[in-house]
């Protein structure tokens, strides 16, 4: 049997849908989310971070990978 152990304390995603994760901290808060677009061919992931305060989702821009997305939560 083969056990795999990660030390990366980057953001952790879920996927919550085809294309669309939610991205934690190691704590376990919500920091937003990373949706998949497929603009004109051109395959790109926008991050969306969480406001608790308000409960709403604010874009922040489009990366060419999710773990780009993702780091940005951070």
């Amino acid at each position: 049997m083969t056990t795999t152990s990660s030390t990366t304390t980057g953001p952790a995603l879920r996927r919550i849908r085809d294309g669309y994760w939610r991205v934690t901290a190691a704590s376990g808060l919500v920091l937003g989310y990373v949706e998949q677009i497929d603009a004109d061919g051109e395959l790109r992931f926008a991050a969306k971070r969480l406001l608790p305060s308000s409960n709403r989702v604010v874009g922040i821009g489009d990366f060419h990978t999710r773990d780009e997305a993702a780091e940005c939560l951070r």
